[in-house]
């Protein structure tokens, strides 16, 4: 069954295993939660329980940070991917990042899981943050992340905004109802 849980230790096998992917298939576009997820291995998952926990709770965030809540795509109880849903938006956001950044291993990819756990963060969103609308940006150079995202946006509703550029790339912005119409 696929579903969406806060970072657990119940599936930290799953994880190391998923760090051992990223590891093995790199992508410029999985950076970020390869150095994040490491922390996993670290401590017995305390120190990245510890982060992800404060970052949900907007405690100790650098400044520019917005709350953020980590969570874990799970299927049959093996960890797929993650999507991170920031709480608000700041003029940083609004350009590059949006509500939500996502990552899915390698062995999973092309699979649906991108739109089903969009589909399950987005109504996460609504039922916990109160989000009606959540904006997602990716690189232009993305193309598999784009037309996740505007398939999703052509089913639940919502609009394609100007791209915007961002340190030297385009992103494209997408707002998303976090409701299905």
């Amino acid at each position: 069954m696929l579903k969406i849980v806060l970072p657990s230790p119940q599936y930290l096998d799953s994880v190391k295993d998923a760090i051992a992917e990223y590891q093995a298939h790199p992508s410029p576009f999985d950076i970020q939660v390869v150095e994040s997820m490491i922390e996993v291995l670290k401590d017995n998952f305390k120190t990245y329980f510890h982060d992800v926990e404060n970052k949900r709770l907007g405690i100790g965030l650098p400044e520019g940070y917005v709350p953020n809540t980590t969570l874990w795509l799970i299927d049959d109880e093996k960890y797929i991917g993650s999507f991170d849903l920031r709480h608000e938006l700041n003029d940083y956001l609004l350009q590059n990042g949006g509500h939500i950044a996502y990552q899915i291993i390698p062995s999973a990819r092309r699979k649906g899981y991108v739109k089903a756990g969009l589909k399950l963060t987005l109504d996460y969103a609504r039922k916990n943050l109160g989000i009606e609308k959540a904006l997602l940006t990716c690189h232009f150079e993305n193309e598999a992340s784009y037309r996740a995202m505007t398939s999703v946006m052509k089913e639940w509703g919502g609009e394609e905004i100007s791209p915007s550029l961002v340190d030297g790339h385009n992103e494209h912005r997408v707002w998303i109802n976090t409701q299905a119409k």
